[in-house]
């Protein structure tokens, strides 16, 4: 049975803006880049747990998309779940927050 993916606002607002900067310079890469993300993170729906485990949150799992974009998701296996949490581009240092306080 397949997981019902969520994407979270935070993860929303992260790709609006990932995609506004990157389309100030270049609309088609810019929107091929959103559509990769969103496709692999619909992608989840089966077998979500194909990415590894952050280390420092075991709860929480990543994937990389063109070397440079992290996003975050987490599984809820109880109510089969899976929620995006964030997309962040690597490039600008440290990761982003991943705890409910700070989403």
């Amino acid at each position: 049975m397949d997981f019902k993916v969520i994407f979270g606002d935070i993860f929303l607002e992260d790709l609006e803006g990932i995609v506004g900067f990157i389309g100030a310079e270049n609309p088609t890469a810019a929107r091929r880049l959103g559509e990769m993300i969103v496709r692999t993170g619909e992608s989840l729906s089966y077998l979500p747990e194909r990415y590894p485990r952050i280390r420092q949150r075991p709860q929480i799992r990543r994937f990389i998309v063109r070397r440079h974009f992290k996003v975050f998701y987490r599984i809820d296996r109880g109510s089969r779940v899976v929620e995006i949490l964030r997309c962040w581009d690597a490039r600008r240092g440290h990761n982003p927050s991943l705890t409910r306080g700070d989403e």
